[in-house]
């Protein structure tokens, strides 16, 4: 059974690895929208806006890895 502490370690997690992306502000702005409309469709561009911003993340992590291995 999960204790109410142990959930907010999970949202804690959560939280930090999204800040990590460098997408906290997208993600931030996506949550607030569908929150303001509980409906997705509603909230296209933030998802675009996070979406891109993910796929630049990952794609200077895997230049990252690519780098590293290389040496």
């Amino acid at each position: 059974m999960i204790s109410r502490d142990d959930s907010k370690d999970d949202d804690d997690e959560w939280d930090l690895r999204i800040q990590k992306t460098g997408c906290a502000e997208e993600n931030e702005n996506l949550q607030m929208c569908f929150d303001k409309t509980k409906d997705w469709r509603a909230c296209q561009k933030q998802l675009q806006l996070f979406r891109d911003c993910w796929r630049r993340h990952k794609d200077s992590e895997t230049d990252i890895e690519t780098k590293q291995i290389g040496q």
